[in-house]
């Protein structure tokens, strides 16, 4: 075989994957994740250059106070409708504006709340005392954010990830420009407001684009389906209060080790922790990414989820599992660009959280299945779970492991939690494929046809209840 068909069968291969929504927002997400990160750290580091400590510190506090209040206030919408909108149907558009509504009413009451408390109970030249003006436009940037992160998960269960790509590509570059900007003013509150100002400009756009061309396209694909339409109010509850509750549980562990470190280590430690906990936060992202792309297809064609869900586990173990492997041989590398300290005190920490990588795997397949069948509440049990083994180990085994207590801990807990929760998981991957009717495939194998191994991206993907939902191919 010559260089050039080698070349060209390599790019139909590729091509044909693309092809396919599952690996086409899988790989989007995955893309989306590696923009945001790559993006947010040139930011600070050109916003430590040109600002004060001070202005840095505040910018800070502010932006993070912002995403803390609306990851509280959404009540985790986002993931009811990666999990309901692709079988929406002519519920979609309701299920959408139910979404905004909600997540921003409760963005503005907290949002308030906060500002409130901190323009009344600091005086003024304290970092967290905030002017009126300021409280204001601190309300209605906590709103858009809500808004805008809600559209990246409307856009995943629209199948149109790579707008998502898009969104927040273009959101890193303009608020990049912005802060340049505003160095060079006397803007007060350059950094919140250089965050924050992009979000509220690039909704209006992106929520055009949804209401008149990714919605009405949806609906029309998915209104004639035998199980169309959004779930009652009590299912919506249930999925949601349970995935809240884990959500709180996991937010509350991020937020307060750092201050645990504080506490029973020191204050160096904490230092430590941040390029560690950075890393591991942005690989466990790209692990959510594929499986948040798997659960919009597995809604869609339950009765091929496990289907999917093996390919899935593919893609993670030659992605996710060779980068966790060369980052952790790379740390002592990696971590010299933050110094020579370190090196030495964050090296097997960061080795540790990679490690706990290859269990969390597991975890994560074990979440999705759990989020497919509609079982949130097991969710908020395995996040306080984890909580507990963390939180709860630190304090025991920091006078012996030092800052590498963190990295034992997190491995311990996502190692028991994969060793409890793998026969579920082999149990649901090893289910037979269902086969297809009649004439609809090809020589079925041990299992049957495979579903995903299609040349034409525009057939069924399988049984009965999978001819009305084709995949369409590409038109954006």
């Amino acid at each position: 075989m010559s260089v050039g068909e080698m070349v060209a069968g390599r790019v139909r291969s590729v091509r044909r994957e693309m092809g396919n929504p599952l690996y086409r927002n899988a790989y989007a997400l995955m893309l989306n994740t590696v923009v945001n990160s790559g993006f947010g750290l040139l930011y600070w580091v050109f916003a430590a250059r040109v600002f004060s400590t001070e202005d840095v510190g505040r910018g800070n506090a502010m932006v993070n106070l912002m995403m803390l209040i609306s990851v509280l206030t959404s009540l985790n919408f986002g993931q009811a409708l990666i999990r309901f909108l692709p079988t929406a149907g002519r519920d979609s558009r309701s299920l959408v504006r139910l979404a905004y509504g909600v997540s921003a009413a409760m963005a503005v009451v907290g949002s308030a709340a906060v500002m409130t408390y901190c323009h009344l109970a600091y005086a003024p030249g304290d970092p967290l005392h905030v002017s009126p003006g300021f409280a204001a436009w601190f309300v209605v940037s906590t709103a858009a954010w809500s808004l805008f992160n809600l559209q990246d998960q409307v856009l995943t269960g629209l199948r149109s990830a790579m707008w998502v790509v898009l969104e927040n590509g273009v959101y890193g570059v303009v608020k990049l420009g912005l802060l340049v900007v505003v160095a060079f003013t006397s803007v007060s509150d350059g950094v919140f407001t250089s965050w924050s100002a992009p979000v509220i400009a690039l909704l209006v756009p992106f929520t055009l684009l949804i209401s008149r061309r990714l919605l009405p396209r949806h609906t029309a694909e998915t209104a004639d389906r035998d199980d169309a339409g959004a779930p009652d109010r009590a299912t919506l509850a249930r999925y949601m209060g349970g995935d809240y509750l884990g959500q709180v549980f996991n937010q509350a562990m991020s937020s307060f080790l750092p201050v645990l470190v504080v506490m029973t280590i020191s204050q160096a430690a904490s230092a430590y922790l941040l390029p560690a906990q950075t890393v591991f936060l942005a690989m466990s992202m790209l692990s959510m990414a594929i499986t948040s792309a798997l659960v919009v297809e597995g809604s869609r064609n339950p009765a091929h989820a496990h289907v999917f869900a093996r390919a899935v586990l593919r893609r993670i173990c030659l992605l996710v599992w060779p980068a966790s492997l060369v980052i952790a041989l790379a740390a002592p590398l990696l971590l010299w660009f933050y110094g020579p300290q370190y090196v030495e005190n964050s090296t097997t920490l960061l080795q540790l959280l990679m490690a706990s990588m290859f269990p969390r795997v597991i975890v994560t397949m074990w979440m999705t299945k759990s989020r497919l069948a509609n079982r949130t509440f097991p969710l908020a049990v395995q996040q306080l779970v984890h909580c507990a083994i963390v939180l709860g180990g630190i304090p025991l085994f920091a006078p012996m492991l030092g800052v590498d207590a963190v990295g034992w801990m997190w491995f311990a807990g996502e190692l028991v939690l994969a060793i409890v929760f793998l026969p579920s998981v082999v149990r649901w991957l090893r289910r037979p494929v269902p086969p297809h009717p009649p004439g609809d495939g090809g020589p079925a194998g041990p299992d049957g046809p495979d579903p995903l191994d299609r040349d034409d991206d525009t057939r069924p993907i399988g049984g009965p209840e999978a001819r009305t939902h084709e995949f369409p191919r590409v038109r954006d």
